[in-house]
């Protein structure tokens, strides 16, 4: 199994939103690459109406473990599911930094993603001086432990390595790191078969060398799922691959 995610950040009006999730619906794909986006949460429930009748599956950016209660701005997993969500990112490199997420204490969402029936696409990475000091796999080992030692179904979860040096900056780790990671982030879950996705300025153009990659499951595209062209583009690749 493979899988092509678009995590749309905090882009899009509704109008463009809506209209991107129309053009992203009429993309041709294998029927073994899964394709999904992820809108922003407030454009979750019109996109669920747009993607009705696709394949295109649908996911929230992040989400609580928490039930219903007093927790301004947030939303729980049972919430997003109810909207029409198939996943949810959690641990994105952008919400560790400003919200000091951790591996342990996104458990609870992990959880609760997991007992709605959706799948939970857990991010990890290492930061430029952490890949620099030569400390990049080590760093990665210790974000996936907590999902062993808490005793969740790891089988259920999508991994999605991407080197917090490279997101958003064009850069790219190299073919090398890429399959050395994601072979330890198998061994570190116990799941040869383990969908592992790369994410890092995944583009058209990085698409082909970043695929050629052993062990990469597929992507989790950044900007570039913002350009419905640009994100045919990356499945093209990874169906040529």
């Amino acid at each position: 199994m493979s899988m092509i995610i678009g995590n749309w950040k905090m882009n899009t009006a509704r109008a463009d939103a809506i209209a991107l999730a129309q053009a992203v619906a009429g993309v041709e794909h294998q029927p073994a690459t899964r394709v999904g986006i992820c809108p922003p949460a407030l454009w979750i429930d019109p996109i669920a109406h747009v993607l009705d009748t696709s394949s295109i599956l649908l996911g929230a950016q992040d989400c609580i473990g928490d039930q219903f209660g007093a927790q301004t701005g947030c939303i729980n997993a049972d919430m997003a599911h109810d909207a029409g969500c198939s996943m949810a990112i959690l641990g994105h490199s952008e919400r560790r930094a400003r919200f000091d997420e951790t591996s342990e204490s996104l458990l609870p969402a992990v959880a609760a993603v997991l007992e709605t029936g959706m799948f939970p696409v857990f991010c990890v990475g290492e930061s430029r001086e952490e890949r620099e000091s030569g400390r990049a796999l080590d760093v990665v080992a210790q974000q996936l432990k907590p999902l062993l030692t808490a005793g969740l179904d790891v089988s259920g979860i999508v991994i999605a390595y991407e080197p917090v040096w490279a997101i958003g900056t064009g850069l790219s780790a190299t073919r090398a790191d890429i399959e050395e990671m994601h072979a330890t982030v198998r061994d570190v879950v116990g799941q040869a078969d383990a969908l592992v996705l790369y994410g890092g300025s995944v583009s058209p153009e990085s698409a082909d060398e970043v695929f050629l990659a052993e062990g990469v499951s597929g992507a989790l595209v950044g900007g570039a799922s913002l350009k419905a062209d640009k994100f045919a583009a990356i499945i093209a690749a990874w169906e040529r691959k």
